[in-house]
């Protein structure tokens, strides 16, 4: 069952414009998440970043990915610790359509790629902490 960005942002404790996820399409607590965002020209990044040529922040596409593991492991608070192997591959601009997916490799380790119609346009392995 999909869950929306409300439930997401209920669960993340997290506002926009920090909230990156419009939605999750499937989730395996603990073990993989799948996650959506539309990237719209209205974002507030694109004012100035940049104003002739729109692109994401490579730091928001991570943002994305930290989101997605904070609901796989169903742990909001969880603290990025390290981003290793982190490649941005495919500009992002406004009216592409971004997948998420997150898979764990142990507890609080995982591998995390930003999708535009199945080419990678980002990929990293994140670690966390508690606190």
């Amino acid at each position: 069952m999909p869950i929306n960005a409300a439930e997401i942002q209920s669960k993340l404790d997290c506002q926009p414009p920090l909230l990156l996820l419009d939605q999750v399409t499937a989730l395996e607590h603990d073990q993989q998440i799948v996650a959506q965002k539309s990237v719209s020209a209205n974002e507030s990044y694109f004012q100035g970043h940049f104003p002739n040529n729109p692109v994401m922040p490579g730091v928001l596409e991570i943002e994305s990915m930290v989101e997605a593991a904070k609901l796989m492991w169903d742990e909001p608070d969880l603290i990025l610790t390290q981003v290793k192997r982190g490649r941005l591959r495919e500009m992002v601009k406004p009216g592409m359509q971004l997948t998420i997916k997150v898979t764990a490799k142990e507890k609080y380790s995982c591998q995390a790629e930003v999708l535009i119609a199945e080419r990678k346009a980002c990929t990293a392995d994140l670690s966390f902490r508690t606190e």
